[in-house]
């Protein structure tokens, strides 16, 4: 039997044990029914294999079931989730966030790209959040298609900057080019830059943000810069919209 004809059939049994359970007497459907429906929405739309983590049900506060899956080739740091949600027609729409983790290391390629212009030593991490990513977005998806003004699809990025890398660079300038050159290729996001002082910058990751505020002095020459793309493409910094030579508007 081929693949795909497997994971229609299981999406079809799948479907028919979520109306029976819930449709017929009004309960929450099984978890590994669940489990099984999302897990063959990932494999159909991204062609590998997933592995579930831990699944919630809609409640007061949320209107959708949520699991926690991460790529089998990957690892459970590339955790994402997807979202069920019941509809009123009886069918069970699915919603994922894993393109987030499929494009980070093209995207970071990309921001990299942009900051190498400016300064020689640097590192770079960026996420998409939490949550489902527009449904449309998949492994096929060209980078330059994923912009739609209709749709939420933001990036947050943080640059670490060593010390002697940023000596007689402005610091917002240098964001207000970046964010130039992400306005260019539609890229929507928010960007920081910490320069870090020259003997921490090896031992710094991500982790870093995460520590005491009394303990940011350590690392951090300075209060970190910021720059924003917005949906619509503008830029803003320290709250106002600026033309990205840096006046403003």
């Amino acid at each position: 039997m081929k693949p795909w004809t497997k994971r229609f059939i299981l999406v079809f049994l799948s479907l028919i044990m979520l109306w029976g359970v819930s449709g017929c007497m009004n309960k929450k459907p099984k978890a590994e029914v669940i489990k099984d429906l999302m897990m063959a929405h990932l494999e159909e739309k991204y062609g590998e294999e997933f592995l579930p983590m831990s699944l919630s049900f809609s409640n007061l506060a949320y209107s959708y079931d949520t699991l926690l899956a991460y790529p089998k080739n990957g690892s459970k740091q590339d955790y994402f989730e997807v979202e069920g949600t019941r509809m009123e027609d009886g069918s069970y729409s699915i919603r994922d966030g894993y393109f987030g983790v499929f494009i980070k290391p093209k995207y970071e390629a990309v921001m990299s790209g942009f900051v190498h212009e400016i300064y020689d030593e640097f590192k770079l991490y960026t996420n998409f959040g939490e949550g489902a990513l527009p449904d449309r977005l998949n492994k096929d998806t060209p980078f330059e298609e994923i912009y739609n003004k209709d749709e939420h699809f933001s990036s947050d990025t943080v640059v670490f900057v060593k010390q002697t890398s940023a000596e007689n660079i402005d610091i917002e300038l240098s964001l207000l080019q970046i964010a130039g050159k992400m306005r260019q290729k539609q890229m929507v996001g928010y960007v920081r830059i910490f320069v870090i002082f020259d003997e921490k910058f090896d031992l710094i990751g991500q982790e870093v943000l995460n520590i005491s505020a009394s303990k940011d002095k350590e690392y951090f020459v300075d209060n970190p810069k910021s720059v924003m793309v917005t949906p619509d493409l503008k830029v803003r910094q320290n709250g106002m919209e600026v033309n990205t030579n840096g006046r403003i508007k």
